[in-house]
């Protein structure tokens, strides 16, 4: 009798013991703030440079909890504050968003205009390297053309880490974060990554502002948008035209329009968007696409 008052002591305390060492369940909460909330002068503000208006602040209301997600036309910020700087007149459209506990809510987007040029913006040489400089225009092709001919690359398409950007591609910043590496396959050894053929051209110029025309040709498709590029973060963000790319890749994108510039110069470039995990069934990576310019392709041409 006292073993059975002893062990059912024990198996008493046992249970108190272990219900109090058990870990409570987090569940993910509801979404605690809806879209009619999220609107400009309640949940953000958008404001002008009290000296120069093409200089514009997006500052995010909300608390602190929420995560503050920005789309905007230099790209996408999860910043409290983001400074856009705007060179050419026109209506610009941004669109904001908090991440939640119980997911992302976005706003419906708001506009705002700028009035003038401001040719400052443009003097940086990134901007003459993609497109020519003020006033001019300049033309790309994907280094890959209908007889298999990569001129400059060992191919048309590279793939990078979601960590690489112009910084450490350079050799003048570190990577973004630590998934950093690359595999830069030769075209002929690996045709099945895009079929050789004439995949048109990309151009890009600054005539009254900031424009790109791209002929798909593999894809059966003309576009003609916009562009903005971040000088600092060397990102292109483009509105209603994409780079020009393969048809294998075609759907498995997360943004078309947010674009990394992995190097660029004179001759050559190379632009990156982020491969969907998801749809690629491959796990994230910075499809690269190699491309030369129309001036350096003709020359190289010419010299056969």
């Amino acid at each position: 009798m006292k073993n059975i008052v002893k062990y059912s002591i024990y198996f008493f305390i046992g249970i108190v013991l272990f219900g109090a060492c058990t870990p409570e369940k987090y569940e993910l909460g509801d979404i605690d703030i809806a879209p009619a909330q999220i609107v400009e002068g309640v949940s953000y503000k958008i404001e002008h440079d009290a000296s120069n208006p093409n200089i514009i602040y997006l500052t995010s209301l909300v608390d602190a909890k929420y995560t503050p997600l920005w789309e905007h036309p230099q790209g996408r910020s999860q910043d409290k504050k983001v400074t856009l700087r705007i060179p050419f007149p026109g209506e610009y459209k941004v669109k904001f968003g908090v991440e939640t506990r119980g997911g992302i809510v976005y706003g419906e987007p708001a506009t705002f205009k700028v009035d003038d040029m401001y040719a400052e913006f443009i003097s940086d040489e990134t901007w003459t390297l993609l497109a020519g400089g003020a006033g001019e225009e300049k033309t790309w092709y994907l280094d890959l053309d209908q007889n298999g001919l990569s001129r400059v690359f060992k191919g048309p398409l590279y793939f990078y880490g979601t960590g690489d950007w112009w910084g450490n591609v350079n050799q003048q910043g570190k990577p973004l974060n630590s998934d950093s590496w690359l595999w830069d396959p030769t075209w002929k050894e690996n045709t099945w990554l895009m079929p050789a053929g004439d995949y048109g051209e990309m151009t890009f110029n600054l005539k009254g502002g900031a424009n790109v025309i791209v002929n798909h040709n593999m894809l059966g498709r003309k576009q003609k948008g916009s562009f903005m590029i971040d000088t600092d973060k060397k990102t292109i963000r483009m509105v209603d035209a994409t780079p020009l790319h393969g048809k294998p890749q075609d759907g498995i994108v997360v943004d078309w329009g947010d674009v990394r510039i992995m190097s660029l110069n004179e001759n050559t470039m190379q632009l990156a968007v982020l491969r969907d995990p998801v749809l690629s069934q491959e796990g994230a990576a910075m499809l690269t696409y190699n491309f030369i310019s129309k001036a350096y392709r003709e020359s190289l041409e010419s010299s056969d």
